[in-house]
């Protein structure tokens, strides 16, 4: 749980560099998070039950959420659930944390907010199809998604109010 720990709070802080448009203090970090989730992964492989622990899983989806939002920025493809070897759970999660972080990022940079807005349709449109009944967090994660689409929409709404975009 401590790797855990420490992946979280490294997350955290290299999601504030990122949004605060602090580029290189975010990479500065990237290398000993990979680091840290290698060895969660390790741990994981011996012992996959590790995975039902909400602080285990709370810090690889932070990690997620890091590596999503720096991919948006970098305008990469976000790394796969294949190449990460992780459990969908937790992939959908970090995925649902990252779209609050481009709502915040909708707030800071009004020039972004259409392209944001683009981005985030189209994670929208691809988790619709998926049936979560039995999974409530996930599910609840799912529908964080489409609430934070809605949020930009209001942003867009009142940035044309004010003629801003």
């Amino acid at each position: 749980m401590n790797l855990s720990d420490q992946l979280r709070v490294l997350s955290k802080t290299t999601i504030s560099f990122l949004v605060k448009d602090n580029l290189q203090l975010a990479e500065k970090n990237l290398p000993a998070m990979k680091k840290i989730f290698g060895a969660i992964q390790q741990k994981l492989k011996g012992n996959p039950c590790l995975y039902g622990f909400p602080a285990i899983q709370t810090g690889l989806e932070e990690y997620l959420e890091t590596l999503f939002l720096y991919a948006y920025i970098k305008n990469k493809p976000m790394p796969s659930i294949n190449s990460l070897k992780i459990i969908p759970e937790v992939y959908l999660g970090g995925l649902s944390d990252m779209t609050g972080e481009l709502v915040r990022l909708a707030h800071h940079h009004d020039h972004q907010v259409r392209q944001i807005h683009n981005y985030l349709a189209k994670i929208y449109e691809l988790i619709i199809p998926l049936s979560i009944t039995r999974n409530s967090q996930t599910r609840s994660k799912l529908e964080t998604i489409g609430n934070n689409l809605k949020k930009v929409e209001g942003i867009m709404y009142d940035l044309k109010l004010r003629d801003k975009i």
